[in-house]
């Protein structure tokens, strides 16, 4: 048996945001199954879960992207730096795949710059400088991953807490503030007794 939870949702922009609430009644409240609290909230598109069933296409999308800037970025020459859009790929896959795709993904997007500075015959006034570079590009991309990942994971931690809350809050809604279940029996010890 699961509790019902209140959700409200607020309309700014074309965007919905979930507001827990304890109004009932009010025009624009939905009520959801506490299992299934988080389904409206992972329909958009800006949720990591969005893609949790696939993954490898995610993945596949990710690379693409990768490729084609990497392609772009050497096409075009190493005077016209293409640095930021590497981050897209590292995002895409840090928010829908998780830390273990980003990380790779920031590994891949660092190689794929290098690879492409290499081919466009980039002159440095020391050789060692173009691996300096790479690395630092690397830890802004794995900085990028990590970041991202840990939001992700603080979004899933958050919308858990919430179906436990609202777990709790709907079992201790069976109980009027004595401690006596609404139904009649005593069930909640009284104060300075032990249970």
């Amino acid at each position: 048996m699961s509790a019902v939870a209140t959700v409200l949702f607020e309309k700014t922009s074309d965007l919905t945001y979930p507001l827990l609430s304890s109004v009932t009644g009010v025009f624009g409240v939905k009520k959801f199954d506490i299992d299934t609290l988080d389904v409206p909230m992972r329909r958009r598109i800006d949720h990591p879960a969005f893609f949790e069933n696939h993954a490898s296409a995610v993945r596949l999308v990710s690379v693409t992207i990768l490729l084609s800037i990497g392609w772009l970025d050497y096409v075009t020459g190493y005077e016209f730096g293409f640095f930021i859009f590497y981050f897209i790929p590292v995002a895409i896959s840090a928010w829908y795949c998780g830390s273990k795709d980003g990380l790779f993904s920031a590994v891949c997007s660092a190689t794929c710059w290098y690879l492409s500075d290499l081919y466009a015959n980039h002159p440095y006034s020391n050789s060692l400088f173009i691996y300096w570079e790479m690395f630092m590009r690397l830890i802004s991309f794995l900085t990028t991953a990590m970041t991202l990942s840990k939001i992700r994971h603080l979004v899933f931690k958050e919308e858990w807490m919430i179906a436990e809350l609202l777990k709790t809050r709907s079992q201790l809604a069976r109980y009027d503030p004595s401690g006596v279940e609404k139904g009649g029996r005593e069930s909640l010890p009284a104060e300075g007794t032990e249970p």
